[in-house]
């Protein structure tokens, strides 16, 4: 069976687009895999493929985050056979303050957490910073040196648009991969409301003016307001 592996991090948008990816008819997508245990991932996987042609579905889509083994990524998901990977990624800072707020209050779903502002410490979001990076260019890397195409998705432009336009957009992906998708006309299936409607980060920080003056002097500003790759 195809595969793509979908390589991500925290709140990068990628629970959005998995719960639209089941308006594809050929899609199986699997995001809570390994959302309790990575242990024995390459049966979870097997199982869930028996599940998927069962269903008639010819492509099955899973999730590796940042947060899992890289040996373990490599040896079950992106070494298994017809396997490809995409990359979800957001601008790094408005990740990081939204997966500040999700953790204070237990809240990763279902929750409106707009009005609620957050209180960062640079040094830790520097530390965060270089192992989100070193995640994302350790494979861009692994798939470049084996010459196989690196098709991201952004969440500021490809994820918070209309559900129509994010498949089409996966699907342009998945054709960079060789996988052909037939974008439906019908899309029965919502995606993930929303959890924080407040745009600016400067808003969302308690102690904003002085986080920014820290990201200034540790030399990091720029890495923060762009991409991981």
């Amino acid at each position: 069976m195809d595969g793509i592996t979908v390589i991500t991090g925290p709140r990068s948008g990628a629970g959005h687009l998995f719960a639209l990816l089941r308006n594809f008819e050929a899609v199986a997508p699997c995001d809570g895999l390994f959302a309790e245990s990575v242990q024995d991932a390459a049966g979870r996987i097997d199982l869930a493929e028996l599940e998927a042609r069962a269903e008639r579905k010819t492509l099955i889509v899973l999730k590796a985050t940042s947060a899992m083994p890289r040996e373990m990524v490599e040896r079950d998901l992106l070494g298994r056979s017809g396997m490809r990977a995409i990359f979800v990624v957001r601008r790094q800072i408005d990740a990081y303050v939204s997966l500040a707020k999700a953790t204070a209050f237990d809240a990763f779903r279902d929750t409106d957490l707009t009005p609620v502002k957050v209180k960062l410490e640079a040094a830790r979001f520097a530390r965060w910073l270089d192992q989100e990076e070193a995640w994302y260019a350790h494979w861009k890397s692994w798939l470049e040196k084996r010459s196989l195409p690196v098709p991201i998705l952004r969440y500021e432009t490809h994820l918070t648009v209309p559900p129509e336009s994010v498949l089409r957009r996966f699907a342009t992906a998945a054709a960079q991969l060789g996988i052909t998708l037939k974008v439906p006309t019908a899309l029965p299936f919502a995606g993930l409301v929303k959890q924080d409607r407040e745009r600016a980060a400067a808003q969302r920080v308690k102690n904003w003016s002085e986080f920014s003056r820290a990201l200034t002097e540790l030399g990091i500003e720029k890495r923060a307001f762009g991409y991981p790759i």
